[in-house]
């Protein structure tokens, strides 16, 4: 398949005749870009806008608080405090995946990855999110095949495999990429799931409702000529009444960005976990909620709860998109699961 234009930017590290950087980890990455996210400024990202995860499958990639050093074979880590930039070089000791909900996107992620840091530092963890496959920013071809459960399934998988530590590895899933981490860890061989030391799951439900919202079976377009209308009911469902007015301006910004055709290719195929997959996970989880989701509503988040055996983490004052709404509490819980 034809590649895509690479970036002209001055900050690009490779020669644009040379093929993408490779996402071999922790060694032999090859950082595109950095930058800063939202709320503080303070975790080094190294960005692959257009990295090719499996043959012709192009997503964008987000690493946070490390790149590789090819000459020593360690982890140096960046993160700025009260204006002064203290650099940690050390082994990498763990890597933290970020896998975000159905026609999400990772920017989702940033403001918690932000708020996490100073312990990811620490710790010596990496953080990695994408855009899954028509997602964000990745590539979003008109083919209704290339969006199946069972292939975006595959993209994680591969994403897993291409990021894991070999000791130590935390998975972090929003809404449906609930159902997808814990399809993975019930797919992964022995030795792979030993190095899973938890999986964090925020806003999932048990049980789902395959193929989406009944809407999605309108014509695409339909779907786009009704799009401002399901973004604003988007907006009023997936955060509490008192979150941040240019938080929720931002979501529906991204919302309004998705081209309808990926959503509806992408929300017709989505087939949740069931039951009897739940049953089978044997790695620490941990279950969060928004107290007042009205997308994916607290119940189904107590049912996926009591099934895993684990008490259910309540976000009081958050809907759906509680990650967003109070990082700072989210991060907390997180921590203390990792801690613990």
């Amino acid at each position: 398949p034809r590649r895509r234009p690479r970036s002209s930017s001055p900050t690009h590290t490779t020669s644009p005749n040379l093929p993408p950087p490779k996402l071999t980890h922790p060694t032999n990455l090859n950082p595109i870009m950095s930058g800063f996210v939202p709320g503080g400024g303070e975790i080094k990202i190294h960005d692959l806008p257009s990295h090719e995860l499996r043959p012709g499958r192009f997503v964008h990639i987000k690493q946070y608080n490390a790149f590789t050093d090819d000459a020593t074979m360690s982890t140096k880590q960046t993160v700025s405090r009260r204006g002064s930039l203290t650099n940690f070089i050390s082994p990498l000791k763990g890597s933290v995946l970020f896998v975000h909900g159905s026609c999400a996107c990772l920017d989702q992620f940033e403001r918690l990855i932000d708020k996490l840091s100073p312990f990811l530092v620490k710790k010596g963890y990496m953080a990695e999110s994408f855009d899954a496959y028509g997602c964000g920013k990745s590539e979003k071809k008109k083919d209704y095949a290339m969006y199946s459960e069972v292939e975006l399934q595959e993209d994680l998988k591969v994403m897993f495999d291409k990021t894991k530590h070999n000791k130590t590895n935390y998975i972090v899933g929003h809404s449906y990429g609930t159902s997808q981490v814990i399809k993975l860890v019930n797919s992964l061989s022995p030795a792979d799931k030993k190095t899973v030391k938890g999986i964090i799951l925020i806003g999932g439900t048990l049980p789902g409702r395959d193929g989406g919202h009944p809407i999605m079976k309108l014509p695409s377009f339909m779907l786009n000529f009704i799009q401002p209308w399901l973004s604003k009911m988007f907006r009023s469902n997936a955060f509490h009444p008192d979150s941040n007015p240019e938080l929720i301006a931002e979501a529906e910004a991204r919302s309004n960005s998705n081209p309808m055709f990926m959503c509806k290719y992408f929300y017709e195929q989505t087939k949740w976990v069931t039951v009897e997959e739940v049953s089978q996970v044997d790695v620490k989880a941990m279950v969060m909620h928004g107290e007042e989701d009205k997308i994916l509503p607290i119940a189904g988040g107590r049912s996926l709860a009591t099934t895993l055996r684990t008490p259910l983490k309540v976000i009081p004052g958050t809907s759906h998109q509680c990650m967003e709404e109070k990082p700072d509490e989210v991060a907390k819980e997180i921590i203390a699961f990792m801690s613990s």
